[in-house]
């Protein structure tokens, strides 16, 4: 197997994992902007990072456009970008500007991603 793969694995677990302590959250009614966001721009990347690994799985193509777009609009309602242009600005409209914001917003810093 090779590293690139066992790192995508790892990541793969634990997004699952913050999966699984948002649906506690939720349940409780204690989930924050934050908590949300820590998951779906981990979630967002790695999906990018699978499609990387991956070109030709057109779902997982599709998987990583829908969460390129969830990201972009969380960050859009609660002003919670990190990179320089909020995910709000025209240039991340499109598809393809929705995956250029994932990469904007791991640019700037993502706690705990496994590279």
């Amino acid at each position: 197997m090779s590293d690139q793969l066992w790192e995508l694995m790892q990541e793969t677990q634990a997004v699952r994992q913050l999966a699984e302590t948002l649906r506690t959250t939720d349940r409780t009614g204690t989930t924050t902007p934050d908590q949300e966001r820590e998951y779906l721009l981990r979630r967002a990347a790695l999906d990018q990072r699978h499609r990387a690994y991956d070109p030709q799985d057109m779902a997982g193509a599709a998987e990583a456009q829908q969460s390129a777009v969830m990201l972009r609009d969380h960050d859009a309602v609660h002003g919670t970008h990190q990179g320089p242009v909020p995910a709000s600005a025209a240039r991340w409209i499109s598809l393809d500007g929705a995956a250029r914001y994932v990469r904007q917003e791991v640019a700037a810093g993502l706690s705990g991603e496994v590279q």
